[in-house]
């Protein structure tokens, strides 16, 4: 009689033990990255300076830091910005500092802020948040942003992912 209530309690217990397992790990938080600077330009400020930088400061949600493989940004059109647009041309940099918000001009800390800047592949996060910087120069005047998202490639916990974080708060102001 043991044996047998033995051989019944036994896989319903392995049975249970998986269902906590598989339910702990659909819950566990991968994460996503939020935008939490709304830092935006004036047209005018591109009629002055050829390049601006511009930083949007990302948190990210999960609970292991992520490492960033890729940025792109998509236009509107659901197509990649390329360096062959003829109205804007966007360089993407990570600043490790997260300090960078709007930089244009020439000054001592512009150059040693921009010199600091890493390219956003492989890059392993070491904090919960990161700056993304735009090195922006627009060759149309009256550009009429066109940008929908910034997609970013990155890994975590072994696993590849794809996000796509709007870029509306990006804002180029016409007076």
């Amino acid at each position: 009689m043991r044996k047998t209530r033995w051989l019944i309690v036994s896989p319903l217990l392995v049975v249970v033990a998986l269902m906590g397992y598989f339910a702990v790990d659909a819950n566990s938080n991968q994460g996503e990255f939020v935008n939490i600077s709304h830092t935006g330009a004036h047209a005018k400020l591109f009629e002055e300076y050829r390049d601006v930088y511009i930083g949007h400061t990302y948190q990210w949600t999960g609970d292991g830091l992520p490492t960033i493989e890729d940025v792109q940004i998509i236009k509107d059109d659901g197509t990649t910005l390329t360096d062959n647009d003829e109205d804007i041309q966007m360089d993407v940099y990570i600043d490790p500092t997260n300090e960078t918000d709007l930089y244009y001009g020439f000054s001592p800390k512009m150059r040693e802020a921009v010199g600091a800047y890493e390219q956003p592949t492989n890059y392993s996060m070491t904090k919960p948040q990161v700056t993304v910087v735009f090195k922006v120069t627009i060759h149309k005047p009256n550009y009429q942003f066109d940008l929908n998202n910034l997609q970013i490639q990155y890994n975590v916990n072994g696993e590849q992912e794809r996000q796509n974080v709007p870029l509306k708060s990006f804002v180029f102001y016409h007076e």
